[in-house]
């Protein structure tokens, strides 16, 4: 309950009250998504290869597997044992998690969290059951191995604790200052870093701690020294680095750092990177009591966000790049974009970089404003890109803050201008009759044969109805009803073709 008495403080503070249900805003041609709700306090996001989905509860401790848009029915895959959730702030919890990207060969995941005891923990779970099924339900993490379970806890605040695979394998996680920013510019604390991992090299089965040698890379981290902490870390000088992405095109790693009362920045860092904290936070220089600036190069960040814009807590989402044989894959205009919000105003924006400079894009059509690519998903967590090609947003609570209102969003690419990667004569959708009054056939033909999705959408985006086949030809009828048979208004609808050759849409006319 910390949390949310939290939250609806900084909310007042803020300025940043909102309903329980505010209706998300998009550009044209996107649509929001309930992928799942209901769920207690979500906090981390992981896909599977296969596009199912692992996701932590802060407070619970589950680890919860989301299989065709509903919790699997073994629930929970595991609940994580001795999860230190005390404290004023809030930010205690179950707070990281990464899949093994050698799965399901190697079935391991990853999980970060504070840990009962004044520190923090990292640890891997061993799946067994369906770990190569994509529907499958029957998922189970067990065999616990902890791999380091000494990071400081001392403070209830600035813990990081997010956790990436990079393109190299190697593992990623940061860590907070603990509220001590000394901390960040000692290399060999455990505060207020980003460190790199092999974990490869762990062993199979439970038990733990390792070695820290074990951890430690053969090559690639800058600090090669006799303390085995400081061979782990990559980037130091960080405050509270929660969320932070990997490019999965080049490997760039874009962290979001949680700013103290002036600026959010976003830092594009590599080996050995110092991001100046405490004595830089985004374009300021400042002094801190303890501790005396020696007048390093810092990484400068990529963008300041000054807080007095509304800017409160910076999430780094992800770095959007199409899926191989993605059913709903973006416009290719939107690669190798960086999104990124705000845990308390609900804002989503972009950046893209030219040569070595990021900066945010001219407004696309039907953006909310021109700042904002959107808005309306306030307390998101975490973002990533899933199997279909879909932007997914992880999101704490209901825009109320209420318990248990947590949910998993899905920004799907649909637009009625949708231009058929083959040419129209080995693709083909009819409606007849058109306009209707009962019953629509939705008729399609193709060049092959293959998966087949047929949607209809309202002229807002919001699909009404889904069906699916796998016929080089083959005929839907829609009555005019939705998923749970509630008859709609009368109207224009948008009926779409989605095959591996491209995408058609037809437009309809239900009359009453």
């Amino acid at each position: 309950m910390a949390r949310l008495a939290i939250l609806a403080v900084l909310a007042v503070a803020w300025g940043l009250t909102a309903p329980a249900h505010a209706q998300p805003a998009l550009p044209t041609g996107f649509i929001d998504e309930t992928v799942v709700s209901g769920l207690d306090q979500p906090n981390g996001m992981a896909f599977l290869p296969d596009g199912r989905i692992l996701i932590t509860e802060q407070y619970t401790g589950k680890i919860r597997l989301i299989v065709n848009g509903h919790v699997a029915s073994t629930d929970p895959a595991v609940t994580v044992d001795s999860v230190n959730t005390a404290g004023a702030n809030g930010e205690r919890g179950l707070e990281g998690i990464a899949v093994d990207p050698r799965w399901p060969t190697f079935p391991y995941v990853y999980v970060a969290y504070t840990h009962i005891g004044a520190r923090m923990s990292l640890a891997r779970y061993t799946a067994t059951g369906d770990i190569s099924n994509a529907n499958g339900e029957n998922l189970v993490l067990g065999s616990k191995r902890t791999l380091i379970h000494n990071f400081y806890d001392n403070a209830d605040n600035h813990n990081g604790l997010g956790l990436r695979f990079a393109t190299d394998g190697k593992l990623l996680m940061t860590t907070g200052e603990d509220a001590d920013g000394c901390q960040a510019q000692i290399l060999g604390s455990l505060r207020g870093k980003l460190f790199r991992l092999d974990v490869n090299r762990v062993p199979a089965g439970g038990g733990g701690p390792v070695p820290r040698a074990m951890l430690i890379p053969t090559s690639g981290n800058p600090f090669v020294s006799p303390d085995s902490n400081a061979s782990l870390v990559y980037v130091t000088g960080l405050r509270n680095p929660w969320r932070f992405a990997v490019d999965p095109s080049n490997g760039a790693i874009l962290v979001g750092d949680v700013g103290e009362n002036t600026y959010e920045e976003l830092d594009e860092v590599q080996a050995g990177d110092n991001c100046g904290w405490p004595f830089r936070e985004g374009p300021m220089v400042r002094t801190w009591p303890g501790c005396t600036d020696q007048g390093i190069p810092y990484r400068s960040p990529i963008l300041s966000l000054d807080r007095n814009t509304g800017f409160v807590a910076v999430i780094a989402g992800a770095v959007y790049r199409t899926v191989m044989n993605g059913t709903a894959n973006w416009p290719t205009a939107y690669n190798g974009s960086l999104f990124y919000g705000d845990f308390y105003n609900g804002k989503i924006r972009r950046l893209t970089k030219s040569g070595s400079t990021w900066s945010t894009p001219a407004p696309v059509a039907g953006q909310p404003n021109s700042s904002d690519w959107a808005t309306g998903y306030r307390y998101m967590v975490d973002f990533g890109v899933g199997k279909d090609g879909s932007l997914y947003c992880l999101r704490s609570y209901n825009d109320a803050g209420q318990s248990i209102t947590g949910s998993v969003r899905r920004i799907h690419y649909f637009s009625a201008v949708d231009v058929p990667i083959g040419p129209l004569s080995e693709m083909a959708l009819s409606a007849t009759p058109n306009p209707f009054q009962s019953q629509v056939e939705l008729q399609w033909r193709l060049a092959k044969s293959g998966p087949v999705v047929i949607e209809v959408f309202d002229t807002n985006g919001r699909r009404i109805r889904r069906f699916d086949a796998n016929a080089a030809a083959g005929r839907v009828a829609w009555d005019g009803s939705d998923e749970s048979g509630a008859r709609q208004p009368a109207g224009v609808y948008l009926a779409r073709l989605r095959h591996e050759g491209g995408s058609q849409t037809v437009r309809v006319m239900l009359v009453r």
